[in-house]
């Protein structure tokens, strides 16, 4: 026993050494971002991106954004204020760039220099629509009105390559499909921005808290200085800010839940053994999991997502089952290697019904439920092993039945040791649960909109909002995917999608539209330019302008090089990668009213389609319950076959219809309170089979060899573990974490009493009726 000890000793020190050298050296990363969640399912098709990997690349470059709205009713004071408040955000560590469209006038100067080589390729919508009509005068007018502003910006280069002026107008009308970005007058304020780019690695290191802590100290003392009757005021909005918020707010909540539930069960165990070693024993064995689940996730996958690792943990629970039923076996005479034989078989089964459980999850072709299934089978296999061969090592200490939590269990049990019902009617019953749940969990409401998961800010909702219908800028990012074959069949179908939406643009159905092929036209439409600008301007206009400037006006040359969206266009323009996802181009939309006037504009466009994030990553939400759901039911449909295999028919039914039991009332418990079914209740749930079939199976085992009384005292001590570690989270305030909580808080105490009733057990039982 010491020699196979002292092994898996040797084998769990190995296996942490890995698990942390996997994740100190980066292998392995260890992502809390949700978005890490959406877009790495198995697929056959890797030519082509889904909808959901592109949400997830254009919601990963929005998330590297953040924005500030500085408002006053002075324009003066809030150029100064802006200027000192985004000097101060600069300096902040963790900020890559910040930029003020409002007075920043080098992205105009940018944009000229890129367009001007192309300018006799490029028509605005407007002086497109008059040319096509034949009608060139006004255009013409323009181009001598601009010739004698008084701010022209004309100079002879700018005349060479665009006599008629017509970039101007290509440029103001660029600005207008980008959306407001300089300073609005809106409510008797003005308004401006300030543009902030985070550098890539900010969330990944963990350092996205203490940036946004000093964001809003700069925020504050700004505030601080300003004169509140200039209508000084600041929003903000940008994922890291939710982000943040929402992280603060489950930290809150895991670290109280955390402190009572350790404390607690540490203060469970000292007080049923008044002895340490006990509480060390079950320390090892759930380290062992810890270790080992970590030790597998890190082995086979590239990054880990936390969640998976808090679920993981959370499953790993079960093992202090395995320890209690050691821990509280009596202090007699037996060697350790028979003590351990009279549990073994219980644990066993109990190992082998959550293992094929949690497998069924291993073929899913969502990543997340993959990583739970092998963290939640590498630990509780380790755990199981470590019952076996280390606890034995320790000293035995004998449980104190005058004590507190002892008494209290010994009158529970006596109560509920008369729940006696004969044979046929548990059958029934059994499969009346079992009944009864397939028809729950076919027909119960779910909600999988990834707005209620989380705990909320009502005042970044509200802030968002204000930033979004003021200056355009934030909000939900609605977008039109387009595909095709090659990059100009893309871009012709862009254009095509900008016609289809001009009415609602004009109408305020949407705020604004912008996609590649506003910034790069098409080379057919490029060619179209072309013969419009020759035809209706150098033939008919260009002998009237040309006495006007003083260089000689060439005809375009038909032989130009087009302007392309190539690596060298992405490179001056790094901010057009959020317009372009591999194959697939991207046309960004601002203040959408009306979704479902957008699908109906663009209905006749075969290659492109709305897609709105919110419902995308909430359909992959629901994709992820659909398949926890299916595992569920072949997890119970593989435990009902080992059941009745081990315990015969009847007495079968019985041991499956505990957990399924358990997990039915925690399904109508939790619709009666208001509580809907998404995927992190299925996974609760989960939990509630684990535990639950632990329970009935240690019920059942104990009376082949004896056992019954420290059996049902260490169920009722797991019990009491289990409602600290998972019952409490119902205290939550973040949605999700309560419900899972609700959800454990209500089906085990349920399974506790069926086990009682499934498996009744009483010094007077007839052995052949249980």
């Amino acid at each position: 026993m010491a020699v196979r000890g002292g092994i898996w000793g040797i084998l769990l020190l190995i296996m942490a050494t890995f698990a942390i050298w996997q994740v100190t050296s980066g292998n392995a990363r260890i992502d809390g971002d949700v978005l890490s969640l959406i877009g790495l399912e198995k697929t056959d098709d890797a030519a082509r991106k889904s909808d959901i990997e592109t949400v997830r690349d254009l919601l990963e470059n929005d998330a590297s954004q953040a924005i500030i709205m500085v408002s006053a009713n002075q324009q003066d004071m809030l150029e100064t204020a802006t200027r000192a408040l985004a000097s101060d955000i600069a300096n902040i560590p963790g900020t890559q760039s910040v930029s003020l469209p409002g007075y920043d006038a080098g992205n105009l100067a940018r944009l000229s220099d890129f367009y001007l080589p192309h300018a006799q390729s490029l028509l605005s919508d407007r002086d497109r629509a008059l040319l096509r009509d034949g009608n060139g005068e006004p255009v013409y007018q323009n181009a001598v009105k601009t010739l004698y502003a008084p701010a022209s910006m004309v100079s002879a280069a700018s005349l060479r390559a665009d006599p008629f002026s017509l970039l101007p107008g290509f440029l103001a009308e660029l600005g207008d499909n980008l959306g407001s970005s300089g300073i609005v007058w809106r409510d008797n304020h003005f308004h401006t921005p300030i543009i902030i780019s985070l550098t890539p690695d900010l969330r990944r290191q963990g350092r996205d808290i203490a940036w946004v802590g000093k964001v809003n100290d700069a925020i504050a003392n700004a505030q601080s200085t300003a004169d509140q009757s200039d209508g000084f005021t600041i929003a903000k909005t940008g994922q890291v800010f939710f982000a943040v918020a929402e992280a603060t707010a489950a930290k809150s909540d895991v670290q109280r839940i955390a402190i009572i539930a350790t404390l607690g069960i540490f203060a469970m165990v000292l007080s049923v053994f008044f002895s340490p070693l006990p509480l060390i024993g079950t320390l090892i064995t759930v380290g062992s999991g810890l270790i080992a689940g970590i030790a597998a996730v890190t082995l086979i996958f590239d990054g880990i997502h936390a969640i998976a690792l808090v679920f993981g943990a959370s499953l790993i629970g079960i093992s202090v089952d395995y320890a209690l039923h050691y821990l509280v076996l009596p202090a007699d005479e037996k060697s350790p290697t028979a003590r351990i034989a009279t549990i073994r078989s219980g644990l066993s089964l109990g190992l082998l019904t959550s293992v094929c459980g949690f497998a069924v999850l291993a073929i899913s072709p969502a990543i997340l439920l993959a990583q739970i299934a092998v963290y939640s089978i590498a630990g509780l296999i380790a755990a199981y092993v470590t019952v076996l061969f280390v606890l034995p090592l320790l000293p035995v200490r004998s449980v104190k039945h005058r004590s507190l939590i002892p008494c209290a269990y010994q009158k529970l049990d006596d109560t509920l040791r008369r729940l006696r019902l004969p044979r046929l009617v548990r059958g029934m019953a059994a499969l009346a649960i079992l009944g009864g749940f397939a028809i729950c969990i076919l027909f119960i409401p779910t909600d999988d909109d990834i707005r209620h998961l989380g705990h909320g800010n009502d005042t970044l909702t509200t802030q968002a909002r204000l930033i979004g219908d003021t200056m355009g800028m934030g909000g939900n990012p609605v977008f039109i995917r387009i595909d095709g074959a090659d990059s100009q069949s893309r871009l012709q179908t862009g254009e095509a999608v900008q016609n289809a939406l001009r009415p609602l643009i004009k109408n305020g159905t949407v705020g604004s539209a912008f996609g590649l092929s506003d910034m790069i036209p098409s080379i057919k439409r490029q060619d179209e330019n072309r013969t419009l600008i020759k035809d209706q301007l150098f033939e008919v206009y260009a002998p009237k302008l040309a006495p006007l400037i003083p260089i000689n006006i060439q005809t375009p040359n038909p032989d130009a090089p087009y302007l392309h969206a190539d690596a060298d266009t992405f490179v001056q323009f790094p901010e057009l990668a959020n317009l372009r996802d591999g194959t697939t181009d991207i046309v960004r939309l601002n203040a959408v009213t009306d979704t479902n006037a957008v699908a109906t504009a663009i209905a006749d466009i075969d290659a492109a389609r709305l897609i709105n994030p919110r419902a995308t990553i909430t359909d992959q939400f629901a994709h992820y319950r659909n398949w926890a759901t299916a595992g569920l039911a072949i997890a119970l449909l593989i435990a009902g076959g080992l059941a009745m295999g081990r315990y015969g028919m009847i007495r079968g039914l019985c041991v499956l219809g505990t957990p399924a039991g358990a997990m039915l009332v925690a399904l109508g418990g939790a619709a009666a309170i208001g509580i809907t079914i998404n995927f992190f209740t299925i996974m609760a749930l989960f939990l509630v089979f684990a535990i639950g079939a632990d329970y009935v199976i240690f019920f059942s085992e104990s009376q082949k060899h004896g056992q019954q009384d420290p059996t049902r005292l260490a169920v009722f001590l797991s019990l009491i573990s289990s409602i600290l570690a998972f019952g409490l989270l119902a205290s939550s305030s973040v949605p999700v974490v309560s419900a899972i909580g609700t959800i454990m808080a209500i089906g085990l105490p349920t399974a506790w009493v069926l086990s009682y009733a499934m498996c009744p057990t009483s010094v007077k039982a007839d052995q052949s009726d249980v």
